[in-house]
């Protein structure tokens, strides 16, 4: 019979192996997700962006390719050894024969490990392919490809920087000139990596490779009983001889040379070849001999004794005869120094202008004519500052919670300047964590209203459509912007965006499924058949480091200021393309940076697309325009009166001007002459006239004192012109040592401020009054600064104008101080107190009843020869105002006759010469009549006369 129990038992399953295939199998579904996204996101840049994206690329592989060969492709076919195929035999052997065998046996002799040459050249070319990824450089690429093209960055020209230390220039910074700059190209972009590489590769195959070899045949010897330890020595000495001798080639590509650098490198080189020496010698006497002798080791170390002797002996001696002959010793080497140094910061193009301080009175009855001469650079002096147009502009945001400030900058629309708050969009603390997502790439998408803007004269708010009719920023900075990517549905009826908005511009890509799905799971039962456009790289920076990684974005620490620009209708932000290199391996450079303006960049704030500027002329421009000369488009005419020098460019210039500008070595050493920026002190961006100019300019100004000195006094300032054709122009007023009147710097300018008695009455009025920029400026032939006083309402949330204070920056001995609402006002009562009369007497010289300021406006009106009509009422049934200004003082003129001038031309002057003027409410009126399709229509502008 059939017994169950007789049954045998199945055997139980293996859990293990299940798990073993889970884990396998999630790892393989985790490497598929991350390889597949990142396949998806490559294959959406190239389809957005082409070569754009794909040129990077293509450099960097160049230069993996180059560098990697290099270091890594051994050709010594006839040895065929690998340290990598030799180490994994050795693991594969231990494993294999396990403890039972010996070490001996385990390891077998690394000079008679051999690849089969077939294998030995596909090792070689995998080893590119493994490991030329951590051999990318873009610039050497970038060079590389260039070179290739046929071009020239002075090569040829490096194998002059053997013979450098060896030679005592003189004192004139021409020698570098000759000798070094037309080295600069090579040694900021092809030397150092190249150095880099062959270093490896002497790490690899003469040190590491021979260390394993040594090892090796040791264990070997050893087994037998017989080690040759005169041969292992003698290895040694080759590896750290060639070591030595790849450091003394290293020294000739310093950034400083002195009278001691050839010892250094003379001694360096001697020790090494003197190591390499006595490997042959060793090597030799290895096949007889197996122990060193004591008499050899001492030899050795005695030769290397004596040379570190020699050369360190003369260099102590040459230090000692160079303290006391300093200039004799050291300044043929500072002179070359200063040479580089000037080159790299291009500050031969910089003009020296004497600026002979004075103080001057004006005559008490010519002071209001003096004013008038000069009321047009008056009105243009910036008197509010940031943090007051910040609080200013802060309450127009209201209370959306879904944008903030992200950057401001002063910018010059039609000749006069204004504060700009850009905006990005942020995700509201009120969206609860499981609708964060779908609120952070579905609706706020933009900034509606992306601009603010304040007007730095007169501190009105300004409407920021009459510059940037395109004020929708999909394209900006920070928030949003920057922490994600953008999208929704191609096929949408109804939009997700914020306000609902529908974006219709070129940015972004179309993606269909499943790489949509692939880029973001999300996708997957959402949209599973629909395509989704996708906006990514919406900061400007990313966007711009995506596809031109050339370039310095982030610098000295600092993200790089960029600046919306508007052409009337689109909206740009201008990016400034300044390209930076190291120079640790050029001579005299002491590793200060080479930077250079290659021009800029205007990115869409709607589309995103880039335009690139061309205002550089060094070689790296030269390069960049020679492989993206498609990309390139003229200076349009519309951003002349916009562009603005960088000012983290302009800076970092003045700081080398500071040391630089000495040229004389002896002067240079003693450390005497260097300048340095005040404390706290900032470029200021002003409309000025500096000596010299004939009208009003837009300058970056940057004061500067002599370093180290306790006084408090100006050595002079430097301004850098943003007009084109003189863009990045520089000039300096330097204020001669022996200047019997001083220019005063800007704390001692806040200083006589607080001193003045009638400032110190208005503190107690204002209670907690803060004081603005103290900006200085030449008005006539008088250097004056003018500095804001504000005062806040309530909680300090609107900022007020409290006064505004001239004080004169020229100084003998006695501090004048003027103050009044307007510059104007200002700078008449100081000239009244350097003239010593009351400045009461002189202010109401400036104002302008209502009744003289009504019979200006009909003289504007006669000199045009336009006929004044004055009707009882005024009835139309359609009506336009088309301006208005307020003149209710003698500094308004200039802006209440451009405005009649432009009203006449756009209105009167089409339809006659007759102008209605009537008066209404402490304003007066002016207008002109026209039919549009039989129906009559009155345009006017309004000037506020109380």
């Amino acid at each position: 019979m059939y017994n169950s129990s007789t049954q045998s038992n199945p055997p139980p399953r293996d859990a293990g192996k299940y798990v073993r295939i889970g884990i396998v199998a999630l790892i393989a579904i985790v490497v598929f997700v991350l390889t597949s996204n990142q396949a998806v996101v490559l294959y959406m840049n190239y389809q957005e962006f082409g070569t754009l994206f794909t040129k990077p690329l293509y450099f960097s592989l160049l230069s993996a390719i180059i560098l990697s060969s290099i270091a890594l492709i051994r050709v010594n076919i006839k040895n065929r050894s690998s340290m990598s195929w030799y180490g994994l035999n050795v693991i594969l052997t231990f494993f294999k024969r396990g403890s039972s065998y010996s070490v001996t046996d385990n390891i077998p002799s690394f000079r008679d490990y051999k690849l089969s040459i077939p294998n030995f050249v596909i090792w070689q070319i995998t080893k590119v392919v493994l490991f030329g990824a951590f051999f990318t450089n873009l610039m050497f690429g970038f060079a590389a490809s260039y070179l290739l093209d046929g071009h020239d960055i002075g090569l040829d020209s490096v194998l002059k920087i053997f013979s450098l230390p060896f030679v005592t220039p003189s004192t004139d910074p021409g020698y570098a000139t000759t000798h070094v700059i037309p080295m600069i190209p090579s040694l900021t972009i092809l030397v150092p990596p190249i150095l880099a590489v062959i270093g490896l590769r002497l790490i690899l195959y003469v040190g590491l490779h021979n260390i394993i070899g040594l090892v090796t045949r040791y264990v070997q010897d050893a087994a037998k009983g017989k080690p040759k330890l005169l041969d292992y020595v003698a290895t040694i000495e080759a590896i750290i001889g060639i070591g030595i001798i790849w450091a003394g080639i290293n020294m000739f590509f310093t950034d400083q040379i002195d009278y001691n650098t050839k010892y250094e490198i003379g001694g360096t080189l001697a020790a090494g070849f003197a190591l390499v020496g006595f490997y042959f010698v060793d090597k030799f006497k290895s096949r007889v001999i197996i122990l060193p002798s004591k008499r050899d080791i001492y030899i050795r170390v005695i030769t290397l004794v004596v040379i570190a002797i020699i050369a360190g002996s003369i260099m102590v001696v040459n230090n000692s005869i160079a303290d006391a002959r300093k200039i004799e010793f050291l300044g043929p080497y500072k002179a070359e120094q200063i040479g580089v140094n000037r080159y790299l910061g291009q500050l031969d193009q910089i003009t020296v202008v004497p600026n002979e301080v004075k103080l001057s009175s004006v005559s008490v009855n010519d002071i209001p004519n003096y004013v008038s001469q000069n009321n047009e650079l008056l009105n243009k002096v910036r008197v509010w500052d940031w943090d007051a147009a910040f609080a200013k502009l802060k309450p127009e945001i209201g209370l959306i919670p879904y944008v903030d400030f992200e950057n401001n900058d002063i910018l010059r629309f039609n000749d006069s300047l204004y504060w700009t708050a850009s905006m990005k969009p942020v995700l509201p603390s009120s969206v609860s964590l499981e609708n964060q997502w779908y609120n952070q790439h579905l609706v706020y998408t933009h900034v509606d209203n992306g601009f603010l803007t304040l007007d730095a004269h007169d501190g009105t708010i300004v409407d920021s459509n009459q510059f940037f009719q395109q004020r929708m920023i999909y394209y900006g900075e920070g928030g949003l912007f920057s922490e994600t990517w953008a999208a929704y549905p191609q096929n949408r009826q109804v939009s997700a965006e914020l306000n609902n908005a529908t974006y219709h511009g070129t940015g972004g890509i179309d993606v269909k499924p499943p790489i949509s799905q692939l880029f973001e799971p999300n996708f997957f039962l959402s949209y599973p058949t629909e395509p989704i456009h996708i906006i990514r790289y919406r900061d400007v920076h990313d966007r711009m480091q995506l596809l031109y990684p050339y370039f310095q974005y982030d610098l000295f620490g600092k993200q790089l200021d960029i600046l919306p620009v508007s052409d009337g209708k689109k909206t740009y932000w201008l990016v400034p393309l300044i390209v930076g290199f190291d120079t640790k391996n050029v001579p005299w450079s002491v590793s200060n940076p080479y930077l250079r303006l290659v021009g800029y960049a205007l990115v869409d704030v709607y589309n995103g697309n880039v335009q690139l500027i061309k205002t550089g002329d060094d070689f790296f421009t030269n390069m960049f325009a020679s492989q993206y000369a498609d990309q390139f488009i003229e200076m349009p005419s519309w951003l002349n009166k916009q562009l603005r020098y960088p000012e983290a460019l302009f800076n970092w210039k003045v700081d080398m001007f500071n040391i630089y500008h000495v040229t004389d070595t002896s002067t240079f050493i003693q450390a005497k002459d260097f300048y340095e920026v005040p404390d706290g002190l900032g470029t200021y961006y002003v409309e000025a006239k500096p000596p010299g100019f004939t009208k009003p300019t837009y300058v970056g100004l940057l004061s500067l004192e002599l370093r180290g000195s306790q006084g408090r006094n100006l050595a002079g300032y430097m301004i850098v012109q943003n007009d084109v054709p003189n863009l990045g122009k520089m000039q300096f007023y330097q204020v001669p040592l022996d200047s019997k009147t001083k220019l005063l710097g800007p704390s001692a300018v806040r200083e006589a401020l607080a001193r003045d008695s009638d400032f110190a009455q208005l503190q107690t009025l204002l209670r907690t009054p803060r004081v603005g920029d103290n900006i200085l400026y030449r008005i006539g032939d008088q250097d004056v600064y003018f500095i804001p006083v504000y005062t806040a309402g309530s909680g300090g949330v609107v900022t007020q104008l409290g006064t505004i204070a001239a004080v004169g920056a020229a100084f003998d001995g006695e501090y004048f101080v003027g103050m009044g609402s307007t510059p104007q006002q200002a700078f008449a009562t100081y000239l009244a107190k350097v003239s010593g009369v009351a400045p009461s007497n002189v202010t109401v010289a400036l104002q302008l009843d209502e009744s003289a300021r009504m019979s200006t406006i009909k003289s504007i009106l006669s000199d045009q020869k336009i006929t004044v009509l004055t009707p009882k009422t005024i009835q139309f049934p359609l009506t336009f105002e088309e301006g208005q200004v307020s003149f209710t003082q003698q500094s308004d003129l200039d802006k209440t006759k451009s405005l009649i001038s432009e009203f006449v031309k756009n209105f009167v002057q089409p339809s006659g010469n007759r102008v209605l003027f009537w008066q209404e409410n402490g304003t007066v009126k002016l207008g002109a009549v026209s039919v549009q399709d039989s129906v009559p229509e009155l345009h006017y502008i309004t000037i506020g006369v109380r």
